[in-house]
């Protein structure tokens, strides 16, 4: 593990709540999944691989950590349905759910505390900063926000069942908060408030975006923490994973998946590339 993520990760922070399920595909030395089974105090988490990355996975993490998947449990999409039918099987109502290769971890601290102050600032400077933290820092701030603000109207009266955060450093947002947006990467998920809604097996990509798209169409809502950030490789991208499947058009085939079951809620940009655009704002 590198220096910075050793300094981060050395930091004594309170536990997790709720468990963290993390489907995980030819990453057995993953700085991510080695900084979370070095957590102080342990935390309850679940690596779920195949059957024959068992060998590679146990050399760096205690056999009550690893799930293995059946052998007829193979598309990402049937290892996250079997993710959620395992936490129920476990008794779960709400659990975080996370990719192998998350990278950096930051929460958005504003300079002036006083909302009219900060929009009355002319300065050129930016009224906020960003500043690094680890896994277990952006968990707890979120899972206090969870916990203290769920009776409050932005979670109970839009029925708020999924929560994510902002990915990648790029394009803040001045709202802290948005609803009904795509939640990728990590999220957590009240899986007692949706236990009638399980993954499409149909989709070879995309799993995610089109859980979501159940989510909202069941009277539902996310929300995304938008002063919580995380950074990551772009799906497919990283060793390891779904770069094969990725390398094998498995992004496309999702695309034209979730166009043939929503087809006024994409935009194709470009087919080949795997461009495309999800039209959140025509979501009812």
């Amino acid at each position: 593990m590198n220096k910075r993520i050793n300094q981060l990760y050395s930091q004594h922070t309170p536990t997790m709540v709720y468990p963290i399920y993390i489907p995980s595909i030819y990453r057995p030395n993953s700085e991510f999944l080695i900084s979370i089974r070095d957590i102080k105090p342990n935390i309850s988490y679940y690596i779920i691989i195949a059957k024959h990355q068992y060998a590679d996975y146990s050399k760096n993490f205690p056999s009550d950590n690893l799930v293995i998947l059946p052998d007829n449990v193979i598309k990402i999409s049937e290892i996250r349905q079997y993710i959620i039918e395992l936490a129920r099987k476990n008794k779960e109502t709400k659990i975080w759910m996370s990719d192998d290769d998350l990278s950096r971890f930051f929460i958005k601290k504003y300079k002036y505390q006083d909302q009219k102050i900060k929009e009355d600032h002319q300065s050129k400077s930016k009224s906020y900063c960003l500043e690094e933290v680890n896994f277990m820092t952006l968990i707890n701030k979120a899972e206090d926000e969870i916990k203290n603000n769920l009776e409050l109207s932005r979670y109970k009266n839009k029925k708020v069942v999924q929560i994510g955060f902002k990915y990648s450093t790029f394009a803040l947002q001045k709202n802290p908060y948005s609803f009904n947006t795509n939640i990728g990467m990590i999220q957590f998920l009240d899986i007692e408030e949706t236990k009638d809604i399980n993954y499409d097996l149909s989709f070879p990509t995309l799993e995610d975006t089109d859980f979501t798209m159940q989510l909202l169409n069941n009277g539902f809502s996310n929300m995304q923490f938008n002063d919580m950030i995380f950074t990551a490789p772009k799906s497919g991208k990283g060793k390891g994973g779904l770069e094969n499947e990725y390398n094998n058009g498995a992004k496309q085939k999702g695309m034209i998946r979730f166009m043939e079951k929503y087809p006024n809620l994409i935009n194709i940009i470009d087919m080949e590339k795997g461009k495309y655009k999800i039209l959140w704002n025509k979501v009812k």
